[in-house]
């Protein structure tokens, strides 16, 4: 039965969810409306709509790109196969349309609903149809369009047979992955069939990346969630009737039990009482569990140093020796760097006291890896505190590389060109001859900041004693990476 305050905290997880959708900067409750409740289930199903939209095109078009790519290296394995043996390239069917037919079915949509997760648990899928089906019960919620939540709840089952797919697809490449392996593993085949592993791994982690923005929550259904989450009803509901309700028994379900789901399940009474008619005695059957648990722990412990080193360096577990960029699966945006610094010179009789704002925009080649581009503006702020004067005192372009070469210690390098003068128009642009290069190159500290990281930098600038007036050889400059 919910309470007054319960019914307004429902009402308050829909107007708050369209009033993110809308992007309004107020969520004052004074301003609740149950008209502004209804429109809810439109504002949802529109972005999961377009969510679905996005995925499924994308999902298509990187398959079938893969897929050609596959199957071009598939025939330049049975050019070398076949003169060595041409009945095995034959039964393979190596480089085959008929080959990747049963890969290419797996982009059409299973008839399975979104509660089943093969391969994975969707965390998103679970928690929203979930909670859709705990707001449909709710009878303080009747005047919300049934139809509308109901469409809600099918775009989420299809955003599941989308996640499905690309479980189905990354298992049905990892068995033609695995046939191959073991009929071709022990042949010469050298370069082509390391291409060709490498291939399905960047195929597998783009898949990876699709099922990863399938699984993260829009603002609108964060807010949704933890507000929610406010209602003991819900979580109630939740721990019993969500999929990860049904697999595992939570805390504080326990009174709900069915004993008959225990049913035909050994207990270890019974499974000790097994071993000793095998071993003849409790002593011996004892030993044999004490033997066979320290050598499970030997193996385990082994496996998990194999991971920790794998993970530490990067490599593929099942490609030793190969580290993946873990980018090629990100769109281009996602691997754009935003950035700025700042750096600031001391006065001298040729300059007053001035600050370089820079702004860059860079691109991940791999996780070590960052060239880019910038521009910069020269403030001068006069020659002490007691003659202050703003001053358009220079512009600089420039470019850059960025290499990790521990933690987060980098090397960083670039060229740069600067107009070192004062001006007031930016006709400076035509006048290229007066402006000074400089190359620089030195070491980047980058510190993690949530989701964002500061940089502080020194850098050597090998041109220094060129310019005129001369410059400063030794730069520090600090900065903050938005992206």
């Amino acid at each position: 039965m919910l309470t007054k305050r319960n019914t307004v905290i429902l009402c308050q997880i829909l107007f708050i969810c369209n009033l993110c959708m809308a992007q309004q900067a107020d969520d004052s409750r004074a301003k609740l409306s149950f008209g502004s409740v209804l429109e809810f289930p439109q504002q949802l199903s529109r972005s999961l709509s377009e969510q679905q939209e996005k995925i499924s095109k994308q999902l298509s078009k990187q398959t079938d790109k893969y897929l050609r790519k596959l199957q071009r290296q598939e025939q330049k394995l049975k050019k070398q196969l076949s003169a060595k043996d041409s009945l095995l390239a034959k039964e393979l069917q190596l480089g085959e349309d008929s080959a990747f037919g049963h890969i290419r079915s797996g982009l059409t949509k299973a008839q399975q609903s979104a509660a089943s997760f093969p391969g994975g648990y969707a965390g998103k899928l679970d928690s929203m149809t979930t909670a859709l089906h705990f707001l449909q019960q709710q009878p303080a919620l009747q005047q919300i369009n049934t139809p509308a939540l109901n469409k809600i709840k099918q775009q989420y089952a299809e955003l599941g047979q989308t996640y499905q797919q690309a479980d189905r697809l990354k298992e049905l490449v990892q068995q033609r992955k695995a046939l191959l392996k073991e009929k071709l593993g022990q042949l010469p085949l050298g370069k082509t069939w390391r291409k060709y592993q490498k291939q399905v791994i960047y195929y597998q982690q783009q898949l990876e990346e699709y099922k990863r923005i399938l699984n993260q929550p829009e603002l609108l259904e964060q807010k949704a969630l933890a507000l929610l989450r406010e209602l003991p009803a819900f979580r109630k509901f939740f721990d019993k009737y969500s999929f990860l309700g049904t697999m595992f028994r939570l805390p504080g379900q326990m009174e709900d039990l069915d004993v008959s789901m225990l049913e035909g399940l050994q207990t270890r009474t019974a499974v000790m009482e097994q071993l000793v008619d095998r071993m003849g005695s409790t002593a011996t059957a004892q030993q044999a569990i004490n033997q066979g648990m320290g050598q499970g722990q030997a193996e385990l412990a082994s496996l998990q140093n194999k991971l920790s080193r794998a993970l530490e360096s990067g490599e593929s577990l099942e490609m030793p020796g190969f580290k993946p960029n873990d980018q090629k699966s990100k769109s281009f945006l996602k691997r754009i760097e935003l950035g700025s610094n700042l750096q600031t010179v001391q006065s001298s009789r040729f300059y007053p006291v001035t600050s370089d704002i820079g702004v860059s925009v860079g691109y991940k080649l791999n996780q070590k890896s960052v060239i880019g581009m910038g521009l910069s503006y020269k403030m001068g702020w006069g020659q002490d505190i007691r003659h202050m004067t703003i001053t358009h005192q220079g512009m600089g372009m420039r470019s850059f590389v960025d290499i990790k070469i521990q933690k987060s210690w980098w090397i960083t390098g670039g060229g740069e060109w600067n107009y070192r003068q004062k001006f007031d128009n930016l006709s400076i642009l035509k006048t290229v001859n007066q402006w000074q290069q400089s190359a620089l190159l030195g070491i980047q500290k980058k510190q993690k900041l949530g989701k964002y990281s500061t940089t502080a930098s020194v850098l050597y600038d090998a041109l220094w004693n060129q310019h005129v007036p001369q410059s400063q050889p030794i730069l520090f400059r600090v900065g903050y990476n938005f992206k």
